[in-house]
Protein backbone atom coordinates (compact mmCIF):
# COMPACT_ATOMS: atom_id res chain seq x y z
CA UNK A 1 0.00 0.00 0.00
CA UNK A 2 1.08 3.77 -0.66
CA UNK A 3 2.72 5.43 2.03
CA UNK A 4 1.23 2.13 4.57
CA UNK A 5 3.10 3.48 7.69
CA UNK A 6 1.21 6.97 7.68
CA UNK A 7 -1.63 7.12 9.50
CA UNK A 8 -2.84 9.44 6.50
CA UNK A 9 0.38 9.52 4.08
CA UNK A 10 1.36 12.02 1.88
CA UNK A 11 -0.61 12.25 -1.56
CA UNK A 12 0.76 9.97 -4.15
CA UNK A 13 -0.81 10.91 -7.30
CA UNK A 14 1.29 13.84 -8.55
CA UNK A 15 -1.32 15.78 -9.40
CA UNK A 16 -0.95 19.55 -9.00
CA UNK A 17 -1.73 20.96 -5.50
CA UNK A 18 -5.21 22.38 -5.27
CA UNK A 19 -7.25 24.22 -2.28
CA UNK A 20 -11.01 22.43 -2.12
CA UNK A 21 -13.03 20.70 0.84
CA UNK A 22 -13.01 17.51 -0.06
CA UNK A 23 -15.65 16.44 2.11
CA UNK A 24 -16.53 12.77 2.45
CA UNK A 25 -18.69 10.51 4.46
CA UNK A 26 -17.62 8.91 7.60
CA UNK A 27 -19.01 5.91 9.08
CA UNK A 28 -20.39 6.82 12.89
CA UNK A 29 -17.42 4.57 14.50
CA UNK A 30 -14.75 6.60 12.64
CA UNK A 31 -15.89 9.54 14.42
CA UNK A 32 -13.24 9.20 17.40
CA UNK A 33 -10.04 8.06 16.32
CA UNK A 34 -7.46 6.39 18.79
CA UNK A 35 -4.42 4.82 18.00
CA UNK A 36 -0.38 4.07 19.56
CA UNK A 37 0.25 7.90 20.24
CA UNK A 38 -2.91 8.74 21.95
CA UNK A 39 -1.88 7.89 25.43
CA UNK A 40 1.30 9.90 25.10
CA UNK A 41 -0.78 12.74 24.01
CA UNK A 42 -3.40 12.81 26.19
CA UNK A 43 -0.33 13.32 29.42
CA UNK A 44 0.63 16.77 26.87
CA UNK A 45 -3.13 17.84 26.18
CA UNK A 46 -3.81 17.88 30.04
CA UNK A 47 -0.80 19.71 30.93
CA UNK A 48 -1.97 22.10 28.80
CA UNK A 49 -5.58 22.81 29.65
CA UNK A 50 -3.91 23.32 33.26
CA UNK A 51 -1.26 25.74 32.43
CA UNK A 52 -2.58 27.34 29.49
CA UNK A 53 -6.18 27.17 30.01
CA UNK A 54 -7.01 31.02 28.55
CA UNK A 55 -4.53 29.88 25.54
CA UNK A 56 -6.50 26.61 24.27
CA UNK A 57 -10.14 27.41 25.62
CA UNK A 58 -12.58 29.78 25.04
CA UNK A 59 -16.58 30.07 24.56
CA UNK A 60 -18.85 33.09 23.70
CA UNK A 61 -22.14 33.04 26.62
CA UNK A 62 -25.08 30.97 25.93
CA UNK A 63 -23.36 28.38 24.24
CA UNK A 64 -23.21 25.40 26.59
CA UNK A 65 -26.32 23.55 25.72
CA UNK A 66 -25.39 22.85 22.10
CA UNK A 67 -21.44 21.84 23.21
CA UNK A 68 -23.46 19.68 26.15
CA UNK A 69 -25.29 17.89 23.38
CA UNK A 70 -22.36 17.35 20.95
CA UNK A 71 -20.56 15.78 24.36
CA UNK A 72 -23.30 13.41 25.11
CA UNK A 73 -23.56 12.12 21.45
CA UNK A 74 -19.65 11.65 22.15
CA UNK A 75 -20.16 9.28 24.61
CA UNK A 76 -22.21 7.49 22.99
CA UNK A 77 -20.23 7.03 20.62
CA UNK A 78 -17.60 5.94 22.97
CA UNK A 79 -19.75 3.30 24.54
CA UNK A 80 -20.92 1.80 21.70
CA UNK A 81 -17.78 1.60 19.39
CA UNK A 82 -15.06 1.78 21.46
CA UNK A 83 -15.61 -0.10 24.71
CA UNK A 84 -12.29 -1.83 24.70
CA UNK A 85 -10.40 1.84 25.08
CA UNK A 86 -13.30 3.74 27.01
CA UNK A 87 -14.93 3.09 30.18
CA UNK A 88 -18.07 5.67 30.40
CA UNK A 89 -20.12 5.45 33.52
CA UNK A 90 -24.17 6.48 34.02
CA UNK A 91 -22.99 10.29 35.51
CA UNK A 92 -20.41 10.82 32.49
CA UNK A 93 -17.36 9.96 34.16
CA UNK A 94 -15.35 8.47 31.56
CA UNK A 95 -11.81 6.75 31.87
CA UNK A 96 -9.47 5.94 28.75
CA UNK A 97 -8.32 2.51 29.37
CA UNK A 98 -4.67 2.38 28.47
CA UNK A 99 -3.68 5.50 30.26
CA UNK A 100 -6.18 5.22 33.00
CA UNK A 101 -7.09 8.59 32.94
CA UNK A 102 -10.91 9.79 33.77
CA UNK A 103 -12.39 12.72 33.92
CA UNK A 104 -16.10 14.02 34.83
CA UNK A 105 -17.47 15.06 31.74
CA UNK A 106 -19.38 17.84 33.35
CA UNK A 107 -17.10 18.79 36.04
CA UNK A 108 -16.10 22.09 33.55
CA UNK A 109 -17.21 22.57 30.24
CA UNK A 110 -17.21 19.35 28.34
CA UNK A 111 -14.98 20.48 25.74
CA UNK A 112 -12.07 20.80 27.88
CA UNK A 113 -12.77 18.05 29.37
CA UNK A 114 -13.31 15.36 26.67
CA UNK A 115 -10.23 16.53 25.50
CA UNK A 116 -8.11 15.11 28.22
CA UNK A 117 -9.37 11.35 27.65
CA UNK A 118 -9.78 11.80 23.54
CA UNK A 119 -7.38 13.07 20.75
CA UNK A 120 -9.75 15.23 19.01
CA UNK A 121 -9.98 18.86 19.23
CA UNK A 122 -13.73 20.22 19.37
CA UNK A 123 -14.73 23.78 18.19
CA UNK A 124 -18.46 25.06 18.19
CA UNK A 125 -19.56 26.31 15.03
CA UNK A 126 -22.93 28.10 15.37
CA UNK A 127 -25.58 29.71 12.66
CA UNK A 128 -25.91 33.35 14.15
CA UNK A 129 -27.87 35.89 12.21
CA UNK A 130 -27.33 34.06 8.89
CA UNK A 131 -23.98 33.27 9.51
CA UNK A 132 -21.92 30.67 10.76
CA UNK A 133 -19.59 31.59 13.84
CA UNK A 134 -16.79 29.88 16.01
CA UNK A 135 -18.82 30.35 19.30
CA UNK A 136 -16.82 27.82 21.73
CA UNK A 137 -13.53 25.99 21.41
CA UNK A 138 -11.06 23.81 22.86
CA UNK A 139 -7.76 23.45 20.36
CA UNK A 140 -4.50 22.13 22.27
CA UNK A 141 -2.77 21.49 19.36
CA UNK A 142 -2.91 24.85 17.02
CA UNK A 143 -1.59 24.47 13.77
CA UNK A 144 0.49 27.91 14.11
CA UNK A 145 -2.70 29.97 15.09
CA UNK A 146 -4.37 31.49 17.65
CA UNK A 147 -7.88 30.40 19.16
CA UNK A 148 -8.61 34.04 20.68
CA UNK A 149 -8.35 35.54 17.54
CA UNK A 150 -10.94 33.13 15.58
CA UNK A 151 -13.31 32.85 18.52
CA UNK A 152 -16.33 34.68 17.62
CA UNK A 153 -15.60 35.30 13.99
CA UNK A 154 -17.52 33.85 11.13
CA UNK A 155 -16.55 30.79 8.19
CA UNK A 156 -15.12 33.61 5.60
CA UNK A 157 -13.18 35.84 8.34
CA UNK A 158 -11.63 32.72 9.81
CA UNK A 159 -9.70 31.44 6.72
CA UNK A 160 -9.31 34.58 4.77
CA UNK A 161 -5.95 34.41 5.66
CA UNK A 162 -5.77 30.63 3.39
CA UNK A 163 -4.30 31.84 -0.33
CA UNK A 164 -6.76 31.06 -2.68
CA UNK A 165 -9.93 31.21 0.11
CA UNK A 166 -11.95 33.90 -1.41
CA UNK A 167 -11.53 32.63 -5.22
CA UNK A 168 -12.19 28.86 -4.51
CA UNK A 169 -13.73 28.06 -0.98
CA UNK A 170 -15.74 31.03 0.21
CA UNK A 171 -18.62 31.18 -2.36
CA UNK A 172 -19.39 27.86 -1.10
CA UNK A 173 -18.03 27.40 2.29
CA UNK A 174 -21.37 29.00 4.57
CA UNK A 175 -23.49 26.92 1.72
CA UNK A 176 -21.92 23.83 3.01
CA UNK A 177 -22.41 24.42 6.28
CA UNK A 178 -26.13 24.79 5.58
CA UNK A 179 -26.34 21.65 3.41
CA UNK A 180 -24.78 19.76 6.18
CA UNK A 181 -27.52 16.99 7.87
CA UNK A 182 -27.66 15.68 11.04
CA UNK A 183 -27.80 12.04 9.67
CA UNK A 184 -24.48 12.55 7.17
CA UNK A 185 -21.48 13.16 9.60
CA UNK A 186 -18.26 13.87 7.09
CA UNK A 187 -14.54 14.58 6.96
CA UNK A 188 -11.30 15.63 5.07
CA UNK A 189 -8.08 15.92 5.54
CA UNK A 190 -5.41 18.98 6.32
CA UNK A 191 -1.77 17.94 6.31
CA UNK A 192 1.13 20.46 6.82
CA UNK A 193 5.27 20.10 6.55
CA UNK A 194 6.93 21.56 9.80
CA UNK A 195 10.08 21.87 10.80
CA UNK A 196 9.84 20.01 14.59
CA UNK A 197 6.99 17.39 15.78
CA UNK A 198 5.37 20.21 18.58
CA UNK A 199 1.73 19.28 18.27
CA UNK A 200 1.09 22.79 20.33
CA UNK A 201 2.08 25.52 18.27
CA UNK A 202 -0.04 29.06 18.61
CA UNK A 203 2.47 30.68 16.72
CA UNK A 204 4.56 30.72 13.40
CA UNK A 205 7.96 30.94 13.78
CA UNK A 206 10.49 31.70 10.54
CA UNK A 207 13.09 29.43 10.86
CA UNK A 208 15.00 26.49 8.85
CA UNK A 209 15.83 23.11 8.51
CA UNK A 210 17.48 20.14 7.46
CA UNK A 211 14.76 18.35 4.78
CA UNK A 212 15.25 15.07 6.61
CA UNK A 213 14.57 16.29 9.91
CA UNK A 214 10.89 17.37 8.61
CA UNK A 215 7.56 16.48 10.29
CA UNK A 216 4.55 15.10 8.02
CA UNK A 217 1.59 17.01 10.24
CA UNK A 218 -2.16 15.78 9.34
CA UNK A 219 -5.30 17.46 10.52
CA UNK A 220 -8.39 14.45 10.10
CA UNK A 221 -11.03 16.74 10.36
CA UNK A 222 -14.86 16.32 11.21
CA UNK A 223 -17.89 17.75 10.94
CA UNK A 224 -21.15 16.61 12.76
CA UNK A 225 -24.76 18.63 12.64
CA UNK A 226 -27.25 18.66 15.37
CA UNK A 227 -30.56 17.91 15.25
CA UNK A 228 -31.69 21.50 15.35
CA UNK A 229 -29.71 22.46 12.34
CA UNK A 230 -28.06 25.45 13.57
CA UNK A 231 -24.51 24.42 15.43
CA UNK A 232 -21.98 21.92 14.03
CA UNK A 233 -19.66 20.05 15.90
CA UNK A 234 -15.96 20.31 14.05
CA UNK A 235 -13.20 17.90 15.39
CA UNK A 236 -9.58 18.08 14.58
CA UNK A 237 -7.95 14.62 15.13
CA UNK A 238 -3.65 15.95 14.83
CA UNK A 239 -0.75 13.93 14.15
CA UNK A 240 3.14 13.77 13.88
CA UNK A 241 5.50 11.66 11.98
CA UNK A 242 8.33 12.17 10.08
CA UNK A 243 8.96 13.41 6.66
CA UNK A 244 11.67 10.99 6.14
CA UNK A 245 10.14 7.27 6.13
CA UNK A 246 8.25 8.56 3.14
CA UNK A 247 11.61 7.76 0.79
CA UNK A 248 10.85 3.95 1.96
CA UNK A 249 9.05 4.46 -1.01
CA UNK A 250 10.69 6.67 -4.04
CA UNK A 251 7.84 6.32 -6.42
CA UNK A 252 5.64 8.16 -3.66
CA UNK A 253 8.35 10.54 -2.58
CA UNK A 254 8.86 11.87 -6.26
CA UNK A 255 5.29 12.29 -6.79
CA UNK A 256 4.58 14.52 -3.55
CA UNK A 257 7.31 16.28 -4.61
CA UNK A 258 6.00 16.86 -8.28
CA UNK A 259 2.73 18.14 -6.13
CA UNK A 260 5.18 20.67 -3.64
CA UNK A 261 6.20 22.04 -7.07
CA UNK A 262 3.05 23.32 -8.09
CA UNK A 263 2.51 25.46 -5.52
CA UNK A 264 2.32 29.22 -5.29
CA UNK A 265 4.62 31.29 -3.61
CA UNK A 266 1.34 32.56 -1.33
CA UNK A 267 0.81 28.77 -0.66
CA UNK A 268 4.50 28.06 0.18
CA UNK A 269 4.54 31.64 2.56
CA UNK A 270 1.52 30.28 4.25
CA UNK A 271 2.39 26.68 5.18
CA UNK A 272 6.28 28.28 6.19
CA UNK A 273 8.25 26.75 3.49
CA UNK A 274 9.50 29.78 2.00
CA UNK A 275 13.23 29.11 3.23
CA UNK A 276 13.02 25.22 2.49
CA UNK A 277 10.53 24.40 -0.46
CA UNK A 278 13.13 23.80 -2.91
CA UNK A 279 15.02 21.94 -0.59
CA UNK A 280 12.33 19.86 0.43
CA UNK A 281 11.31 18.94 -3.53
CA UNK A 282 14.93 18.13 -3.70
CA UNK A 283 15.09 15.59 -1.07
CA UNK A 284 12.07 13.62 -1.78
CA UNK A 285 13.49 13.50 -5.39
CA UNK A 286 16.92 12.19 -3.77
CA UNK A 287 16.19 8.76 -3.96
CA UNK A 288 16.38 6.71 -7.01
CA UNK A 289 13.15 4.43 -8.33
CA UNK A 290 13.87 0.93 -8.53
Amino acid sequence: MAGSDYAYPPPSDGRPFRLMMGLRTMPAENWIETGPELTGQLLEREQLISTKRAQVFGELPGYQDPATKFAELILDNLNEFHAAEYLVSKDSVVTHLPSQRTVDVFQDHPFLQLAKVIGEDLCLISKVENQWLLTAAAVIYPSRWQLAEKLGKNLDQIHNPVPGYQEVLQPAMSLTFDKLSSDRQVWRLNWALHQEPILHQPTAESQTANPADYWWRTERQTLTKLVDGDHVLFTIRNRVEPLAQLLAQPANAHAFAQTLQTMTPETIAYKGLTKDHQALVDYLMSRQIS
